[in-house]
């Protein structure tokens, strides 16, 4: 028995660590608390292309933009944008917090595989990232991608006047 006057310690409250898990060769993966992937749904990566692999990649200096190393920031107008699906040979690009960043490169290393994250090529993907993982700091993981800010469309220039 223990010594007099000395309890165990209180129970810990529960960390993310310490989530109820799948068992062992469950159907389905828990990508977020509360959140069931079906089997179909799950994405084995290659090899070369994990969380870890990408940070390396994507380290100080990197240019994953895909545009000419001196090429400033560009203002990308919604027609600009819609463009750039990655289809027919072109980049990815997606809006996301009002910053349009190339995802091409990012393709082959997210997790819901190529198809899911091209659902935001060509657009504003802001509200969709927002829904499926809100917690991804995608400002730190897609710096490396960045090509400028999301502009609205500019008037026609009038030619009187000048």
């Amino acid at each position: 028995p223990p010594a007099p006057g000395l309890m165990a310690p209180p129970p810990r409250p529960p960390t993310l660590r310490s989530q109820p898990q799948p068992p062992a060769g469950s159907p389905f993966l828990s990508p977020a608390p509360g959140r069931l992937l079906p089997p179909s749904k799950q994405v084995v990566l290659q090899p070369g292309h994990s969380p870890l692999d990408w940070a390396r990649i994507t380290g100080p200096g990197a240019n994953l933009r895909g545009l000419p190393n001196n090429c400033p920031y560009l203002r990308v107008t919604p027609s600009m944008l819609r463009r750039q699906t990655g289809r027919k040979g072109t980049d990815a690009w997606t809006v996301l917090g009002g910053r349009v960043y190339n995802i091409s490169p990012y393709v082959p290393f997210h997790p819901g595989g190529g198809p899911e994250l091209l659902r935001g090529a060509g657009k504003d993907g802001t509200q969709l990232f927002g829904e499926i993982h809100p917690w991804v700091n995608y400002e730190g993981m897609l710096s490396a991608c960045l090509i400028g800010l999301y502009v609205p469309e500019e008037p026609p220039k009038d030619d009187e006047g000048d």
